[in-house]
């Protein structure tokens, strides 16, 4: 399946799940991209992480809301 492709199925439906499962989601279904674990920190230093697709160019973040610290 290509990129786009993945992106429209993925966005034809309501879909909200964790940004690990959307990557795996998107990764299964576009050859080539793998997660990538992105850390964070708050404005007090806490990290967080947030998973994306990466095919070692480019990055897809297919779950951008969920791009936060858990509260």
């Amino acid at each position: 399946m290509e990129i786009n492709e993945a992106i429209t199925e993925w966005a034809s439906h309501r879909r909200r799940m964790g940004c690990v499962a959307a990557t795996n989601w998107f990764c299964a279904r576009v050859q080539g991209f793998k997660p990538k674990r992105w850390t964070y920190y708050t404005a007090d230093g806490e990290p967080y992480q947030h998973v994306v697709a990466t095919n070692g160019i480019v990055d897809i973040d297919i779950a951008p809301y969920n791009n936060h610290p858990d509260e």
